[in-house]
């Protein structure tokens, strides 16, 4: 019984000596990965680009801005969360953020500002 207990808590040690050197390898100050949900930034990222068009933000800049979230997005989930969730949950926040009327002067200033975040984003 003791040789099981002694393998049981050998395994769950190098487990944790696997996590602490994999937060010691990321590049974050507190070295802990975000977490991150493939459809909720999908959403949120569709919604300010949505708005940006919307509001008249050049074309280019949005397809810039696109390209560069949708290869964040296959380093941080890969291939099949990105095409999956985040580019779908994308497109439909843009669809619809772009079908409603046109926003008011105010909100087009703080979606355009939204945007410009989203643009310079490391």
């Amino acid at each position: 019984m003791r040789s099981a207990a002694c393998r049981l808590s050998g395994l769950a040690l190098a487990i944790l000596a696997a996590g602490a050197a994999r937060a010691q390898t990321t590049p974050d100050a507190g070295g802990a990965r975000p977490l991150v949900i493939p459809q909720a930034e999908g959403e949120r990222q569709g919604k300010v680009l949505g708005r940006a068009l919307a509001c008249g933000a050049e074309r280019e800049r949005v397809e810039q801005v696109l390209r560069t979230g949708r290869a964040r997005m296959l380093a941080a989930v890969g291939r099949a969360l990105t095409e999956e969730r985040y580019v779908l949950a994308l497109d439909d926040a843009m669809r619809l953020e772009t079908s409603l009327p046109a926003p008011s002067p105010g909100a087009c200033e703080k979606a355009l500002a939204a945007f410009e975040r989203l643009e310079t984003a490391p």
